[in-house]
């Protein structure tokens, strides 16, 4: 049975949609092509090993490369990160859907809805036909393409529903959103970069990062000369850094500029479930533009 392969970093939701623009099929009739029983989705891993038969890639492979599955990892303890991978290749993952919800922080309207390049999507359909939606362009954090540097388009299908005949759509077939984040290009540009070297970290290397940032934090701006009690000199100059608009806009607000605020509480070892993820991604790269973190 033909069945398409995934293009590099393609979601498993766009190979979907694909698959339901090659063969003519509903979502509905492609779910019960691949034999499941669950709804089929953007994001959340589902019918594995179904399209491993029929793309003939490795379940793990499919896992790893095109579903947000690593990102939504990256702050798990390396034996919880393989329990969760085994849950998921096997279709035993209860809960697995919150999980992702909260790290990629799809609460906030502007994180929930595909983001595409235009450069990407026009090169693609000049090289191959037709364009993907692309698992990098999804992420929080990322909001430029890390290819091109051109700010990411905003499409107004959000990745909560289920597929169906309605919004099983690729980038060609919608017209995006110009969004103005608040922040200059530079900034976008860097984060995008941090995300992506997060990502390719090796396991392992993000368990220790609550340490540093606790041992910098403590020493970064003892001797400040910063003496308003109900401000926090290290919250001060983070807020600074991003700005108090586009913190507000990924849906990472500070309630104060004070002790209490999220960025000293991470950098004090706190795990907020909610965008934890790009939370020590930030504490990172403004630690790192500060001069005082080089690498985890």
């Amino acid at each position: 049975m033909y069945f398409p392969k995934p293009y590099p970093d393609e979601l498993l939701g766009s190979l979907l949609i694909r698959a339901s623009h090659h063969l003519g099929l509903p979502p509905k009739t492609i779910g019960c092509l691949l034999h499941t029983n669950t709804d089929l989705s953007f994001l959340y891993p589902s019918a594995l090993d179904a399209i491993s038969r029929l793309t003939n890639i490795p379940a793990q492979n499919l896992l790893r490369k095109h579903t947000v599955y690593p990102y939504s990892a990256l702050s798990l303890p390396i034996d919880k990160r393989d329990a969760l991978e085994r849950a998921l290749l096997t279709g035993s993952a209860r809960g697995s859907s919150v999980r992702f919800r909260a790290s990629l922080g799809l609460h906030i309207d502007a994180l929930s809805r595909l983001r595409y390049c235009e450069q990407c999507c026009f090169a693609e359909c000049q090289r191959i036909g037709e364009s993907y939606w692309h698992r990098q362009h999804i992420l929080p954090g990322v909001f430029v393409c890390p290819l091109h540097g051109d700010t990411l388009r905003i499409s107004s299908i959000s990745v909560l529903p289920k597929l169906s005949a309605t919004n099983v759509k690729l980038p060609q077939e919608v017209t995006g959103d110009a969004v103005n984040w608040a922040i200059d290009g530079d900034h976008l540009r860097e984060l995008a970069a941090a995300v992506m070297e997060a990502m390719q970290r090796p396991m392992g290397t993000w368990d220790c990062t609550a340490r540093h940032f606790r041992d910098i934090a403590t020493l970064d701006f003892r001797n400040s000369s910063h003496h308003e009690w109900l401000v926090d000199p290290f919250v001060h100059q983070f807020a600074k850094f991003y700005g108090t608009r586009f913190l507000e806009q990924v849906g990472l607000g500070l309630t104060s500029l004070g002790a209490d605020a999220w960025p000293a509480q991470v950098a004090r070892g706190a795990r907020p479930t909610v965008l934890l993820q790009l939370r020590h991604i930030m504490l990172h790269l403004f630690l790192k533009r500060l001069g005082n973190l080089s690498s985890f």
